[in-house]
């Protein structure tokens, strides 16, 4: 059947620095369990919380489709969204950089999109799922592959803060709508 998961991928141990992590994620993070990788790389995640893995020098947060698809900024840092689905042959790739997009690409059998200058790797590999890999590698500092399937992950779930909790309430009304709309377009494509 294959992997059908997605995920961001950052060039920085956010282990210690979670409320960073929120800021880049754009949700606020409740602990909820420690689990092994194998359980993370459960095909169709809900869109309610997330998996960390933190290797020594990078952060792999394993998310549902609906937000893997979409790009990340983290301040000077690499961020690297994905969508890797086997089963649906879909492939999308988002690669930023000190908070400025550098590579776009989805794949599906409906569509085909390619925004940037190709990487150097691209020209010998045509295989979105190779490519995938192998940012995943060049971003974490570590081969997908070689992560124990036992390794210590941590699930979290992601908070709904009330309006009554939030000091800016419009502001973060804007921020729904504008997501909503995105995920909408998103999906329009999936």
């Amino acid at each position: 059947m294959g992997l059908n998961i997605s995920g961001l991928v950052i060039d920085k141990n956010y282990e210690n620095k979670i409320t960073e992590l929120e800021s880049v994620i754009g949700q606020k993070l409740v602990f909820e369990k420690e689990v092994t990788f194998d359980e993370t790389l459960e095909s169709w995640k809900e869109d309610t919380y997330c998996d960390v893995y933190f290797s020594k020098n990078g952060t792999l947060v394993l998310l549902s489709m609906e937000v893997g698809g979409f790009d990340f900024y983290a301040n000077n840092q690499t961020a690297f969204s994905f969508v890797l689905s086997e089963m649906t042959m879909m492939f999308t790739i988002n690669y930023t950089k000190n908070d400025e997009l550098i590579r776009s690409i989805m794949e599906s059998e409906e569509m085909n999109e390619d925004e940037g200058e190709p990487f150097e790797f691209e020209k010998n590999e045509d295989d979105k799922s190779e490519l995938i890999y192998h940012l995943i590698e060049k971003t974490l500092g570590e081969s997908f592959h070689n992560i124990d399937l036992e390794a210590k992950c941590f699930r979290y779930s992601f908070k709904q803060e009330t309006v009554a909790e939030e000091t800016n309430t419009q502001s973060v009304e804007i921020e729904n709508e504008q997501t909503n709309q995105n995920k909408k377009l998103w999906w329009k494509f999936w």
